[in-house]
């Protein structure tokens, strides 16, 4: 064999290769994230990973090969992360993949000074630092402490979701506390199941405040809402990300989110809430858990 051919042979190798691979990664945002997405159009809308049961996770437990350093910045408003992999090697943009909508998804949980949660999409730069801001209804009146991040993205080398999570601290003020305050309300709670391990499915109604509109919910990165399961950050770190599968009541006014959820180890957890009606709104829904 002359070395033209077999240069030739191995090109061929790789480039079929190549072509296989790319066949084989997830065709839509959407299954990214969720491997048994099928495709659900409900009012003119796709929505992505209805009906799928969420887990809770402690990332550190599972050892992801991520590492997640997250700092805010002295003014309070604003913040920074990377992400780091093998040798501590920062994750560049263009290796991460878009799924619901955006390419990383940062959930921060404020644990002391006041409770509190926001769900952000840090903007990348080419070094592989994300920046975002934290927007004025979340730092008005907000007297800083400790927070619990994570993080979760899809790496497209591995078309696989990656976890990290990690602490970060906010300046402490020494002000009132003001209670973060939500524009809607929970109407109603049901949990089909308490039990530990179980499979439960946790519905939860939802209103406008007493005279106003009754609520109407508007599609929030191709979900009609999300939801975020937070453990005690001492005794049951981690968390499970959640979207609304289609049960009835979702288009109504004053909906009815519903969530399929394999229940967590006992104890109390803060359920919250991500919708919009226009603009984005959070809610917090305590949950127990029992043995």
């Amino acid at each position: 064999m002359t070395p033209a051919l077999r240069q030739t042979l191995v090109l061929s190798v790789i480039a079929l290769a190549a072509y296989f691979g790319l066949r084989s990664l997830p065709d839509t945002q959407c299954a990214f994230l969720h491997a048994d997405h099928q495709p659900v159009v409900a009012q003119g809308v796709e929505f992505c990973g209805l009906n799928e049961e969420a887990n809770f996770y402690s990332p550190k437990a599972l050892r992801f090969p991520v590492k997640l350093e997250l700092s805010f910045a002295d003014s309070g408003r604003a913040g920074s992360l990377r992400l780091l992999g093998e040798g501590d090697r920062p994750i560049l943009p263009y290796e991460i993949a878009v799924s619901h909508t955006q390419k990383l998804h940062l959930h921060l949980r404020q644990v002391t000074g006041r409770k509190g949660y926001i769900h952000l999409h840090p903007t990348p730069t080419d070094d592989g630092t994300w920046r975002f801001n934290l927007p004025a209804w979340f730092t008005e009146g907000n007297p800083g402490g400790e927070f619990q991040a994570y993080v979760d993205f899809v790496t497209l080398r591995s078309a696989q979701v990656q976890l990290a999570e990690t602490t970060a601290s906010l300046e402490v003020r020494h002000m009132p506390v003001p209670p973060l305050r939500s524009r809607n309300v929970v109407q109603a709670v049901t949990i089909s199941t308490q039990q530990a391990g179980k499979s439960a499915l946790v519905r939860v109604t939802l209103a406008a405040p007493a005279g106003s509109p009754p609520l109407k919910l508007q599609p929030l990165m191709a979900s009609m809402g999300h939801a975020v399961l937070f453990g005690d950050r001492t005794t049951q770190p981690g968390y499970a990300h959640m979207h609304p599968s289609l049960e009835g009541g979702e288009f109504e006014p004053n909906p009815t989110l519903s969530f399929r959820l394999r229940l967590p180890p006992p104890g109390k957890y803060d359920l919250w809430l991500n919708i919009s009606d226009g603009a984005e709104d959070y809610l917090l829904v305590p949950i127990e858990v029992t043995p």
